[in-house]
């Protein structure tokens, strides 16, 4: 019985990590939603939808990791608000925008799409 306590535990953190990624927030634009250096539980894969919070990978800045809001998905229209970093009418396909909950907030306003194939997961709040 001892000897199967080991594996059973090995297999449980392998389930998990397979599932989940634990993630720090770093930085406030995700005020009030989620406060810097929380750690969140990121579902990897998975659907989401507008208005969900998921974490993607993004390489500028030395940062790796950010956690927004989904503002638009493929084939929806772009929010007024991004207009001004996005030229198309319609998110493409492939790609949504993404929003902090800080007005502040480094997002696609100033970055544009952020690929669907960049998405690890998503956040229940």
């Amino acid at each position: 019985m001892l000897l199967l306590l080991p594996i059973v535990a090995v297999a449980a953190v392998w389930w998990l990590r397979s599932h989940y990624l634990l993630v720090t927030v770093r930085g406030d634009s995700m005020m009030p939603a989620l406060r810097p250096d929380t750690r969140v539980l990121a579902r990897l894969g998975g659907r989401y939808r507008t208005g969900s919070v998921v974490v993607f990978r993004f390489q500028a800045e030395f940062v790796d990791l950010m956690i927004k809001r989904v503002a638009a998905r493929a084939g929806e229209p772009v929010p007024e608000d991004f207009r001004a970093a996005v030229a198309d009418g319609v998110v493409p396909p492939g790609h949504l925008l993404v929003r902090g909950d800080n007005p502040s907030s480094n997002d696609s306003r100033t970055f544009g799409y952020v690929r669907e194939s960049a998405v690890l997961g998503s956040i229940s709040l």
